[in-house]
């Protein structure tokens, strides 16, 4: 069971466009149950994906929704190698009996705090996207 602040990995699911994404990397932000839309979920988290070359790293990093996350603030980093960000202005709702998925780690108290300082910003400003498909 995923906890706050886990790295999980999900085998399959859809991105914001309705299109099959495989084998990706999150991080839980809520595990509480819940609805939205009418639709049952039980966490919500934010996609985290790594710097494929140093350009690719500044070119996400000059978007204030995306938080720089090293490997370093991750505790029992299993799977994950690379530096990356955290795309803080999407917010995936996930029903846990609908997905497969397996912890890789967790981000560490520093890490987590800056990530919902940034999302009380991104709310703040109405810049957050709530991503609900998959719980259809």
């Amino acid at each position: 069971m995923c906890k706050l602040g886990d790295i999980i990995v999900i085998s399959e699911f859809k991105n914001e466009f309705n299109q099959i994404v495989k084998r990706h990397s999150f991080v839980v932000i809520d595990e509480k149950e819940n609805t939205i839309e009418g639709m049952n979920y039980d966490f919500v988290s934010n996609m985290l994906c790594s710097f494929h070359n140093e350009n690719h790293r500044k070119r996400k990093l000059s978007f204030k929704e995306n938080l720089e996350i090293s490997k370093k603030s991750i505790i029992n980093n299993n799977l994950n190698e690379k530096n990356g960000f955290i795309k803080a202005d999407q917010l995936y709702y996930f029903n846990k009996a609908n997905i497969d998925y397996h912890i890789i780690g967790k981000l560490n108290d520093r890490a987590m705090k800056k990530l919902f300082q940034l999302l009380i910003m991104l709310d703040n400003e109405d810049r957050i996207k709530y991503i609900t498909t998959n719980l259809k």
